[in-house]
């Protein structure tokens, strides 16, 4: 199990790696380095997350229908090398471009190539989970293996990236700058490429797959049926959001308001490494518990650094940052870890209730939901931020000034507000995670209780078979009557069709 938990691993390389450079970077990138107005630059990311709408339900269901020799899910870690490669390079070259409109519409492509191209890998590798095992703890262990490579490739994605960039395009941060990045895409697209070859070779499916079903909307939405997705859905929201947009706005903050912009990797990588050791800790909570009860101890020790950043100023001392950094990075460990961990088991459920295997679907709706949320949020970030009279080019310009006061600007209403984002947006995403999770019950003993009652459906059992407790667990989980079920008493499938 140790090869296929490794070979599994290698998959989140891409996505941890990719998703912390593009949140913590393509900001300031189109805005301090590509010249675009801070709106326009929201504009891109909400637009290539709409992108997502289209893509993510088509793959979804794709990777679901999908038969060949080298399975349905493990073909698309093949197919999607090459696209990893170039989408990600493209992301940080505008082939010379000088109109702000031409490169909108440049980066709105781009940004787009890179969200199908993580589709066509991201979605199939969050549903293969339950086709690698079904064993609950099991599914824990191969989930903290994959958030420790993502985790330790998110490390190396936040120091190693500024390095290139700034020994290649200079210290200041600004369109200087372009040839870094350009280098910093070629060396991290090769990176997230060959991890896909070795999560092709490392993985294997199972093969007694039901015939593949027709697509349809109705189909994609009914997700919503099952109680124990609605609940995970809202706790992987807010907690995942949270996390993009810390990573966001944490370059304007560290470089505009506490002026300590050359520790930016310092603090980062205490966070991230911090981030890789609580993964340990909050694995065995999760095995001995259940796999939400790390939310619980991680969320509130989040909770209370944020409102700790409200006392930081540019008179600070380091350590105190790193402080903050090290308690920010146990809820972030609890988040990742719960909610990647959670998806595989809601799947069970769904086959609770139609007796369909649709991972796919989940998988798809999941990655969209999450893209479209995060595509929002960063969206109304950068109209909030231009009400506060932040405006790229001005700053620019101002900064280059001699007698530009660092100080005083991060005094003022723009840097007023890049503070109070940073501080209150986490806050309110995490409390509402926390309170989907109190209601979350899908715990080891239940998740055993739904394996041996879809055991007994499958043997076309009657609702008798099945004891009180069972009954109350399955109609507690997926919030319909035991008659309601695949398939009891000869009830067909719900939500078939």
């Amino acid at each position: 199990m140790l090869k296929k938990r490794l070979g599994y691993a290698c998959g989140d390389i891409y996505g941890g790696g990719s998703f912390l450079i593009f949140s913590m970077l393509f900001m300031n990138f189109l805005v301090l380095v590509e010249g675009m107005p801070v709106v326009l630059a929201s504009a891109v990311i909400f637009a290539g997350r709409l992108w997502d709408a289209v893509t993510d339900p088509i793959m979804g269901n794709l990777t679901d229908r999908t038969r060949s020799r080298f399975g349905r899910r493990r073909v698309y870690f093949l197919a999607g090398i090459p696209l990893v490669f170039a989408s990600f390079v493209m992301l940080w070259y505008s082939f010379g471009m000088q109109s702000v409109m031409l490169k909108v519409f440049y980066y709105i492509f781009a940004y787009m190539f890179l969200d199908a191209a993580f589709t066509v890998v991201m979605v199939p590798y969050n549903a293969i989970l339950p086709d690698i095992t079904c064993d609950y703890n099991e599914r824990t262990r191969f989930t903290a293996t994959r958030m420790a490579f993502s985790a330790g490739t998110a490390i190396l994605a936040a120091v190693v990236p500024s390095i290139l960039i700034k020994s290649i395009g200079g210290e200041v941060n600004g369109p200087a700058q372009k040839s870094g990045y350009l280098a910093m895409g070629l060396v991290f697209g090769a990176i997230f490429a060959l991890g896909w070859l070795f999560t092709f070779l490392g993985t294997k499916e199972r093969e007694d797959l039901p015939e593949p079903e027709p697509f349809s909307i109705r189909e994609w939405f009914s997700v919503f049926r099952n109680k124990t997705y609605r609940i995970f859905l809202g706790i992987f929201i807010f907690v995942q959001v949270a996390i993009d947009l810390l990573l966001a706005i944490f370059i304007f903050y560290i470089d505009i308001v506490v002026l300590q912009y050359k520790n930016y990797e310092v603090v980062m990588g205490v966070l991230l490494v911090c981030q890789l050791l609580f993964m340990f800790m909050h694995n065995k909570i999760a095995q001995k518990k259940g796999k939400h009860y790390p939310l619980f101890v991680g969320i509130p020790v989040w909770i209370a650094a944020s409102a700790g950043f409200a006392f930081v100023s540019s008179t600070t001392p380091l350590w105190v940052i790193l402080a903050l950094a090290v308690l920010i990075a146990a809820g972030a460990a609890a988040g990742n870890l719960s909610t990647w961990a959670m998806l595989s088991d809601t799947c069970e459920v769904d086959e609770l209730i139609t007796g369909k295997r649709r991972e796919g679907i989940y998988s798809g709706f999941t990655t969209f939901a999450r893209k479209c949320a995060s595509g929002a949020a960063v969206l109304v970030m950068g109209f909030g931020l231009q009400l506060a009279g932040f405006d790229q080019l001005a700053y620019n310009q101002a900064r280059a000034n001699p007698g530009f006061d660092p100080a005083a600007y991060a005094e003022s209403s723009a840097g007023s507000t890049i503070k109070w984002m940073f501080v209150v947006i986490p806050i309110v995403f995490l409390l509402a995670a926390l309170a989907f999770a109190l209601r979350y019950k899908l715990d080891n003993k239940r998740f055993e209780r739904v394996i041996g009652g879809i055991e007994k459906l499958k043997a076309g059992q009657p609702s008798a078979a099945f004891s009180a407790e069972e009954l109350a667990d399955f109609e507690l989980l997926t919030g319909r009557k035991a008659g309601e079920l695949w398939p009891v008493n000869g009830n067909p499938p719900a939500g078939a069709g």
